[in-house]
């Protein structure tokens, strides 16, 4: 009776340890109810929470308060299928869960979409693949971006539901997304891309406005005011086949599988231009052998680019990296004075406007070319 007791005791242990650390295994249909509610979901597919069990997404950190806020992104798979749901609650706006899987097309400007057109540029990431829903819609909308476009996107079927609703907290959009839906020919494999980036948002109702909260963070923030561009930078990727095989790995616990751009939790720092400093001033003569040398420091890191403009706003040329982000937030250029076709631009007032790679900044400064 004694042996008997013990056995009973273990299968129970062993079945409260593989509830509370699921791994991926070949099907696990008879676990998940796609419903709407994340309860399936186990403590290592709660994807922003680091190995002690401490949230990388806080619950109300959204600019419009905690009835329109991410809480959480979980991330599961098996054979046949990658399970995902986000956690939020949404007050008459929109909820998206971005997938990039390719790095040579998907989306970069969101009001650019022949759909769900919004004011979010991104940057680090482009996805391939969103899932989005309103608030009391239960029919979410799974979006399929056309192979190498940044432009098009066509709506796909995959088993998915919503409860997000109006002021209730323990809300989820959930989905089924079979493996062939995101690797869906030979070029596009999971043998040549082992890892997905994943990124959750609030977004308002109304086409080309922005949103509060995102998940991740991203690095700039977000916004109080929907009319204004965000761009999105941040991401959790979560490499799913980790030996290269080519196929989903069984026996992975995702949340450590994790790797972000920049990790969670972090203050956001809107992109700045603190310093712009020219070596030798602003005025040079190109004909006797003069380079403008000039640098930029912004508070903190980001890729610029400097276009030249004549006086009639003609652009003429591009500026030189001289040194990129040899310290943290500073880019050095030069310029030796001459067009896009290698010839000296005749003397004037010249502009440089200086660009982010990533759309959040762009800033002039003039300058004289003399004989």
């Amino acid at each position: 009776m004694v042996d008997f007791m013990k056995k009973i005791w273990l299968l129970i242990f062993i079945s409260v340890v593989s509830i509370c650390f699921a791994e991926s295994s070949a099907d696990l249909s008879s676990r998940f109810v796609i419903d709407g509610y994340s309860n399936e979901f186990t403590e290592d597919e709660n994807i922003l929470t680091d190995s002690l069990g401490n949230l990388l997404e806080l619950p109300n950190d959204s600019r419009w308060g905690e009835y329109n806020d991410v809480r959480q992104i979980n991330v599961t798979w098996d054979e046949n299928n990658l399970y995902v749901a986000v956690d939020a609650c949404s007050w008459d706006n929109n909820v998206i869960l971005f997938l990039d899987i390719y790095d040579d097309y998907g989306v970069q400007d969101m009001q650019e979409l022949n759909t769900w057109k919004r004011a979010f540029k991104f940057y680090n990431l482009n996805p391939d693949f969103f899932l989005a829903t309103w608030d009391t819609n239960n029919n979410p909308q799974f979006w399929k971006m056309r192979e190498g476009s940044s432009l098009l996107a066509d709506e796909i079927s995959v088993e998915d539901f919503s409860t997000i609703d109006t002021g209730n907290l323990d809300r989820s959009m959930e989905a089924a997304i079979p493996w062939e839906t995101l690797f869906y020919n030979e070029n596009r494999s999971m043998g040549n891309y082992h890892a997905i980036k994943f990124l959750a948002l609030i977004t308002s109702k109304t086409d080309n406005t922005s949103g509060p909260d995102c998940a991740p963070d991203n690095l700039g923030g977000m916004t109080e005011q929907a009319d204004q561009m965000v761009v999105l930078d941040n991401y959790v990727k979560i490499t799913v086949d980790e030996d290269e095989d080519g196929l989903p790995d069984m026996g992975a616990m995702p949340n450590r599988r994790t790797s972000y751009f920049k990790t969670p939790p972090f203050k956001a720092q809107p992109l700045e231009v603190e310093k712009i400093s020219f070596e030798n001033g602003k005025v040079f003569a190109p004909l006797k052998g003069d380079i403008l040398h000039f640098q930029m420091e912004t508070n903190r890191a980001s890729i610029f680019e400097v276009e030249i403009f004549d006086a009639k706003g003609k652009k003429t040329g591009m500026a030189k990296y001289s040194e990129i982000q040899d310290i943290e937030g500073v880019q050095k250029w030069e310029w030796d004075g001459r067009d896009n076709n290698g010839k000296f631009v005749p003397f004037g007032i010249y502009l440089l406007r200086f660009v982010a790679e990533s759309g959040e900044v762009s800033h002039k400064e003039a300058i004289a070319v003399i004989k």
